[in-house]
């Protein structure tokens, strides 16, 4: 086991090498055989998938200490700038779920892009995706945190932005990839605040400069030296970060639009890799953000803010994968929710559980867009479960664990409501309503999929193994997590922060909530229960409707602002090359003009120079004269 934590670097490396295989072999591969990229990046991944289980099962044994590594590769007076890793709880979880979830994706991917002509490309992609991602979720300072947090928005944009000859998907990568800037922007101006006032702390008390391992004490040395307000000004920078990278309020915008990167990508992205990395940015740094009552106040309220925005839009949503997209919003908004209100360990158990069943409805998703020829809306499929049973039956464990229905989701969710219950009753009607429209949108997509009758036009293409493997694979945990880690999992990855019991009351509430979710969502859209058309519903709330729809004019505004920005650049543009170009123009051709005049008048004549001579002196005279009569 020694031998596998002092090499697990290696599972971050491995990838980018195969990236750079593939990237710098492309030719080379096209002559041989393109799968060749698949098998690399495969292997790599089931190398990091044992190595991962490894690491957890040090961590479950051995609960003493964490395994740390570092080398010191850059030294700046008292400063030490290290490149290391980190194995304890929370890293070996994150590890664990990265390689899971992009094992299934790459054997996915085998046949979804099999027909693409970048099919390299991708794999090489999904090999560099996940060096970033791996790399932070191992980094154990926050200075080599940064530069992985970078990689991973690079990635994340390399592959919404996959098929660039489609100006959407241009746009759409341009647009995550301007939106997280803010965020990064934050994290940067934070984490540098954060290190000038807990300067002491680094230079005498630490060997790793902002290193994970003692960021609690140097939390405390930073509060003491800065004050409770800019230190709450330092948390909220550093939290920026996880709002764009997370897809938090106001800046989730982005993410519905990256639903324009291929299906397995999507997956991934909403899974595993970049919009959980905001959520693990606030549970690395938990020692900073406790400090800070008010700053946990405002993770939790843009939590709940966007946990039910998100719900909301995905009811209305008819593209598969941008209901999806609102959904990932939504739970990520619920975590951010029990982060802020102190459920550590509930909102990472949530995180845990979402990352599979996410994946599981992303990839079910991708197997129904790829039998009916790249169809995503929902209104044209309907009976498809007799055509694809281990998709359906996948697809349905997923949609009962997002929608708080016995498998691992209701676990999850139990923990944080549990937790909201008895400290925030707002937050707890909220999280309670935004399970209850969970269950909804969820089971909405799933009845006009699979159930009731066939509405599409295209021929239905079959399903190959190597799809729906993947499905089956991740279905397990989606099942057993919630039996398996209900009880054990705070003990596993709690720090010290405070955990609640789960409420057996408040458990069979919920339930039947749900279960009345599903049966107003049956009556509504399943055709064997169908007593109700839903666009009765749109006349009577159509404001609402509609301002769901246009979702919450959110986009239009940031539309008016980019569209002001833009006139007054053209503004600042045609003044910079018309009024300050032509000026210094002007100015410099005068040493010109001044010299032409001057050498017209060295025309060779005596009489010119001579009254130029008698003009001077006379200029000179009147010059003297008048400091004379000033003297006097």
């Amino acid at each position: 086991m020694n031998f596998i934590l002092q090499n697990i670097w290696t599972i971050a490396i491995l990838p980018l090498l195969v990236f750079l295989f593939i990237v710098l072999g492309n030719k080379l591969l096209e002559h041989l055989d393109r799968k060749i990229a698949m098998f690399l990046s495969i292997g790599t991944t089931v190398l990091g998938l044992i190595f991962s289980i490894v690491a957890v099962v040090y961590c479950v044994f051995d609960t003493t200490q964490n395994f740390e590594e570092s080398v010191i590769w850059l030294n700046i007076g008292n400063f030490n700038f290290s490149f290391g890793y980190i194995i304890d709880e929370l890293s070996s979880m994150m590890m664990l779920i990265v390689t899971s979830i992009s094992l299934a994706v790459q054997v996915f991917s085998h046949k979804y892009m099999g027909n693409d002509d970048s099919y390299t490309r991708f794999f090489a992609y999904l090999a560099f995706f996940n060096f970033a991602m791996l790399g932070l979720v191992m980094s154990n300072n926050l200075f080599q945190f940064y530069i992985f947090w970078e990689l991973v928005g690079i990635a994340s944009y390399l592959l919404i932005g996959f098929w660039y000859k489609k100006n959407t998907a241009n746009k759409a990568a341009q647009k995550a990839f301007l939106v997280n800037k803010i965020g990064d922007i934050g994290l940067l101006l934070g984490s540098i605040l954060f290190l000038y006032f807990s300067y002491n702390f680094w230079s005498y008390e630490s060997e790793i400069l902002l290193g994970f391992e003692t960021l609690k004490p140097a939390a405390e040395v930073a509060l003491a030296a800065s004050g409770a307000n800019i230190f709450f000004i330092i948390s909220m920078a550093i939290f920026l970060g996880a709002i764009a990278k997370s897809a938090q309020f106001p800046l989730h915008v982005w993410l519905p639009d990256a639903m324009e990167a291929p299906t397995p990508a999507s997956a991934l992205i909403h899974a595993a890799t970049m919009v959980t990395a905001g959520v693990f940015l606030v549970a690395r740094l938990y020692p900073i953000f406790i400090l800070s009552p008010q700053a946990m106040e405002i993770i939790s309220w843009t939590g709940a803010i966007t946990a039910l925005l998100g719900a909301s839009m995905a009811l209305v949503q008819y593209d598969i994968k941008k209901a999806l997209a609102y959904s990932t919003c939504s739970q990520l908004g619920l975590i951010m929710m029990a982060l802020g209100a102190g459920a550590y360990s509930a909102g990472l158990f949530h995180l845990l559980t979402h990352a599979y069943f996410k994946a599981l409805l992303f990839l079910g998703a991708g197997c129904v867009i790829y039998a009916l020829h790249h169809q995503q809306d929902i209104r044209y499929m309907g009976g498809l479960r007799q055509k694809m049973p281990i998709v359906a039956y996948s697809y349905l464990a997923g949609a009962m664990a997002l929608g708080g229905l016995f498998v691992s989701g209701f676990s999850s969710k139990e923990k944080i409501l549990s937790m909201l219950f008895s400290s925030n009753n707002l937050l707890f009607i909220i999280a309670l309503l935004v399970s209850f429209l969970s269950t909804i949108y969820i089971f909405r997509t799933y009845f006009l999929i699979f159930e009731g009758r066939y509405r599409g036009k295209s021929e239905i293409l079959s399903i190959e193994k190597s799809m729906s493997g993947p499905l089956v694979f991740l279905a397990v945990p989606v099942v057993l997590l919630g039996i398996l880690l209900s009880s054990a999992f705070d003990d596993f990855i709690n720090l010290g922060y405070n955990t609640h019991p789960n409420s057996i009351i408040l458990g069979f509430f919920t339930t039947i909530l749900s279960l009345f979710a599903l049966w107003i969502t049956s009556i509504f859209y399943w055709d064997k229960f169908k007593k109700l058309d839903p666009d009765l519903l749109k006349f009577p709330l159509k404001p609402l409707y509609k301002m769901i729809s246009e979702k919450y004019y959110i986009d239009n505004f940031y539309e008016i602002i980019c569209k002001i920005y833009q006139k007054i650049a053209y503004f600042c543009s045609y003044f910079d090359r018309l009024i300050l170009d032509k000026s210094i123009e002007s100015i410099s051709h005068l040493p010109s003009l001044a010299g032409s005049g001057i050498s017209r008048l060295q025309n060779k004549l005596l009489s010119t120079y001579v009254l130029i001579s008698v003009i001077l002196l006379i200029i000179l005279s009147l010059f003297v004269m008048s400091i004379i009569n000033l003297i006097e």
